[in-house]
């Protein structure tokens, strides 16, 4: 979406991980860490609803310029998203992981 790339895994550990890179091209040092608490705030009512995922969240280019409500606004759908996806994928597979043909 825009400005970020998300990658989400399942874990086996029920404690979700979320990695947040962001280079030096995503902004200066406060932008970085301004996004990486953004970001931890998003994704802590996720991981206590949907355990068992890990998260990497890439920033592609310059996020300095884009207001707050607008980065979260952002990470909350690509975070979301993701883990729905990565979830149905998990579904999936154990649904043709227990037939036999």
């Amino acid at each position: 979406m825009g400005s970020w790339t998300a990658f989400v895994a399942p874990s086996s550990n029920p404690d979700n991980l979320l990695i947040v890179a962001l280079g030096r091209s995503a902004g200066n040092a406060v932008t970085r860490s301004r996004v990486r608490r953004i970001a931890r705030d998003v994704f802590r009512p996720v991981r206590d609803e949907k355990p068992g995922f890990d998260l990497l969240l890439l920033a592609r280019d310059d996020v300095r310029n884009q207001p707050r409500r607008n980065i979260r606004s952002v990470l909350q759908q690509l975070i979301v998203r993701g883990i729905d996806a990565a979830a149905r994928r998990r579904a999936t597979q154990d649904d043709a992981g227990g037939c036999t043909d």
